[in-house]
């Protein structure tokens, strides 16, 4: 933007390659009740599938922020009175004992009395942080439990590309040690370049322009990069996630739902991303 460039979508272009595309399939249909239904579910999918993407913004972003600054205004609090080293700490109590915390420090102000809290939510909270930097160093398998025989829930495909195949490929452990990783073919294209592991949206600023974002999942949160990265790669997702999908937008490619991309691939790898094919090769 500093710039000057143009950081707009092409939506013009999107919707001219989307009508043009929609068009040559109800082409292939001759019988009225089939047209009839083509036009009936491409209309509900795009009346419905723009608030996929609203309603994250709406939620996760406007009421989760309001929500989530009244929390940090009770962190404050106890954290004046040493019940929490810092405000953020607040986040490591569960609801029941920020009530409880808070309770505790009525009726000790109220009372002119030691409260309990210096004493006894330092030493959780501390515990806690060793668990979750314990958590965010493992990497779980990308399936657990028993294998179902088929999996037909719309939602779990569509967003989160698991499928039966997919799952019996995690579970065999099938091509985990070699150069290729196989996905969903989310947004079509290839594209070759240096790869950039982010598991976290708070470390987006180290992307670099024409490299290849691997990462779990993305959110609303992590559009703006779209416009500078190569291609996209994920742990998770189908072909109506958000990666897919912004990818779509970009004209970048993407592969979605590799289970493992991020455990296998590091960040500098040299990748082939095949956006037609649902394929990664680390290439060295």
């Amino acid at each position: 933007m500093r710039a000057g460039e143009d950081l707009a979508r092409p939506l013009a272009e999107v919707r001219a390659e989307r009508d043009r595309i929609s068009a040559e399939y109800r082409g292939l249909l001759a019988d009225p009740d089939a047209i009839a239904a083509f036009e009936q579910n491409l209309g509900l999918a795009r009346t419905v599938f723009p608030y996929v993407e609203s309603h994250n913004f709406y939620v996760e972003h406007w009421y989760h922020t309001i929500f989530w600054n009244k929390v940090r205004e009770f962190g404050a609090l106890l954290a004046r009175h040493a019940f929490l080293a810092e405000a953020e700490d607040v986040f490591y109590l569960q609801r029941a004992e920020i009530a409880d915390a808070l309770v505790d420090l009525r009726l000790a102000w109220a009372a002119g009395s030691s409260a309990r809290g210096p004493s006894y939510w330092p030493p959780i909270v501390a515990r806690r942080k060793e668990i979750m930097a314990a958590m965010r160093n493992f990497t779980p398998p990308p399936a657990l439990g028993s294998i179902p025989d088929t999996i037909t829930e719309p939602m779990t495909i569509m967003l989160w590309g698991i499928t039966t195949e997919r799952v019996r490929d995690w579970a065999a452990d099938a091509g985990r040690d070699g150069p290729t990783l196989t996905g969903f073919a989310g947004s079509p294209g290839t594209a070759e370049g240096s790869a950039r592991v982010i598991m976290d949206v708070a470390r987006l600023g180290e992307l670099q322009p024409g490299e290849i974002l691997v990462a779990p999942v993305t959110s609303p949160s992590w559009t703006p990069v779209f416009g500078k990265i190569a291609a996209a790669v994920s742990d998770i997702g189908g072909i109506m996630s958000h990666a897919a999908i912004v990818s779509r937008e970009y004209g970048l490619p993407a592969v979605v739902g590799t289970g493992d991309a991020t455990t296998r691939i590091k960040t500098g790898d040299r990748l082939r991303v095949d956006g037609d094919t649902g394929t990664v090769t680390i290439l060295g």
